[in-house]
């Protein structure tokens, strides 16, 4: 008369590895390699497009110079990414302009008194790939960044803390703007 024990599944059929069990990791492989899985961050563009140009950016904000911020920060991240190619206009498959559209600086925590310390400056910018071949318009969408910061005691404390987050927020823009264009088109 048999006996059940947690072991005797694994004691079946002289040490063999029971049928449900592999049953479950066919079915699990056969998942994993059939769904398209890629993991986060490892696109690339099309062959036809490794070379891009960064057209000047528009700034239709109140706030001045955030075009050239923005515009280096894509700039640095497009370079330090490596996966796509930065040339001039005349000898790139594509055209990515942009033009900034909103510079917002939101309280998010407010003290007693209900006067705002801290806060969240969100940059957007509406990003536009353009093929050079083709003069066609590969990708058209909304892309932001944002940043944190803390009001100081003075207000020039407060200023430069903003002005360090509008930084930050440009480079966050930048690394969204690459990732977008690297999830494909």
């Amino acid at each position: 008369m048999p006996t059940c024990h947690p072991d005797a599944e694994a004691d079946n059929a002289g040490g063999r590895p029971a049928p449900l069990r592999v049953l479950f990791l066919a079915i699990l492989l056969a998942w994993g390699a059939g769904c398209g899985y890629q993991p986060y961050g490892l696109g690339s563009l099309p062959p036809d497009l490794q070379r891009l140009h960064l057209a000047a950016l528009r700034n239709d904000t109140f706030r001045p110079g955030l075009q050239g911020i923005v515009g280096a920060a894509i700039l640095r991240q497009l370079q330090q990414d490596g996966r796509i190619r930065v040339a001039p206009q005349e000898s790139a498959d594509a055209v990515l302009a942009g033009t900034i559209t909103a510079y917002q600086n939101i309280p998010i925590a407010f003290d007693q008194s209900d006067i705002g310390q801290r806060f969240r400056v969100r940059l957007v910018m509406t990003m536009q790939l353009t093929g050079r071949r083709v003069e066609k318009v590969l990708l058209r969408e909304e892309v932001y960044g944002e940043a944190y910061y803390t009001a100081g005691q003075e207000v020039t404390e407060t200023r430069t803390s903003e002005q360090d987050a509008g930084f930050r927020a440009a480079q966050d823009l930048a690394v969204r703007v690459v990732e977008r264009l690297l999830e494909g088109l």
